[in-house]
C-alpha cells in the first residue's frame, strides 16, 4: 500500500512539474561550447558541441544546440518531419535537463527511438569549495570553485554578477552563473561564448506528461541498449530498410565502431 502511495505521489510531483514548467518562459540565454574526449583511450578523439542554457525566473532548460533545434521542429503547430540520419547528425546528446530552483529538483528527459522517458534529482549535488583565485571571462569577473560530480573532479568559474545558481549540464549550486567547467582530464569542458537578454522570452517548450518515468539507471540502460544495435531495435518495432544483405552489414559494422568509439560518459558512476 505505502509503494502505492508512493508511486502516486511521485506521479503528481511530476505532473505538478511539467504544469509549472509549460509555464515558465526563460529571458536570459547561454550559449558554451562543449569540448569533450569521446574515446577515454584515445586522446585525439575529440569533438565539439555547442549547448545552450535558457534562464528564467528559478528555472532553467538545458540542451545541446542540435536537440533544442530538433524539439523545436516537432513541437511546432505542424509538427516538421526529421529524418533519423538528420537527427543524429544534429547532436550525439539527446536529451533535455529542466532545472526547478523552488523545488530544488531536475528532471532529465529523452526520446530513445519511439520512447520518452525522464527521471527526476535532487538539484544540487555537489559540494563545492569557493576559492579565492578569480580571472576574467567575456568581460566578466569569475571566481574559482572545485567539487566532484559522478566520478569527476571539476573545476568551475563562477560570475557573481550574474545571479542565476546554474550552469551547463547539472551543473549548479555556486552564487554565480558558472561560466567556464571542466574535469581535471579536460575530458569534458564547457565555456561560454555568448550570454545573452532575450528580446522575446522562450517556453520551455516540451511536454513532459506523457514521458514515462524511470529510474537514472534505467534510463542509462536503454540508451546504451538502443545505441548497441539500433537497426536490430528498429526491426524489432516491424521497420524495414529495403537493404541488401551487404549494405546492411555495413551498417551494423559502421554503427559497432561508433558505439565502441563512444566509451567515455560525462558521469562515470
Amino acid at each position: 500500500m505505502k509503494f502505492k502511495i508512493g508511486l502516486i505521489l511521485l506521479f503528481f510531483s511530476f505532473k505538478i512539474l511539467a504544469q509549472q514548467q509549460s509555464q515558465a518562459k526563460f529571458n536570459y540565454k547561454a550559449t558554451y561550447q562543449l569540448d569533450y574526449q569521446e574515446d577515454s583511450t584515445d586522446e585525439n578523439s575529440l569533438k565539439s558541441e555547442t549547448v545552450v542554457l535558457y534562464l528564467g525566473d528559478g528555472r532553467s532548460r538545458y540542451s545541446s544546440l542540435g536537440q533544442a533545434m530538433k524539439d523545436s521542429l516537432e513541437n511546432k503547430p505542424n509538427p516538421e518531419v526529421v529524418r533519423m540520419d538528420q537527427y543524429n547528425q544534429m547532436t550525439d546528446f539527446k536529451y533535455t535537463i529542466f532545472k526547478d530552483y523552488q523545488n530544488r529538483e531536475l528532471v532529465l528527459a529523452e526520446k530513445i527511438f519511439q520512447y520518452s522517458f525522464k527521471y527526476k534529482q535532487d538539484l544540487n549535488q555537489i559540494d563545492w569549495e569557493i576559492q579565492s583565485e578569480t580571472k576574467e571571462i567575456l568581460g566578466f569577473k569569475v571566481q574559482k570553485a572545485t567539487g566532484a560530480f559522478a566520478g569527476r573532479n571539476y573545476i568551475a568559474w563562477f560570475a557573481p554578477e550574474l545571479p542565476f545558481s546554474d550552469g551547463p549540464y547539472k551543473f549548479s549550486g555556486l552564487p554565480g552563473l558558472i561560466l567556464e567547467i571542466s574535469d581535471l582530464q579536460n575530458q569534458y569542458h564547457f565555456s561560454l561564448t555568448i550570454f545573452q537578454e532575450l528580446d522575446k522570452p522562450v517556453s520551455r517548450i516540451l511536454n513532459l506528461d506523457d514521458y514515462k518515468v524511470v529510474s537514472q539507471k534505467e534510463l542509462d540502460q536503454v540508451r546504451n541498449d538502443y545505441n548497441r544495435d539500433p537497426i536490430g531495435a528498429m526491426q524489432k518495432a516491424g521497420i524495414r530498410f529495403g537493404w541488401s544483405e551487404e549494405d546492411e552489414a555495413k551498417q551494423r559494422k559502421e554503427l559497432t565502431k561508433k558505439y565502441k568509439r563512444r566509451n567515455n560518459p560525462i558521469e562515470l558512476q
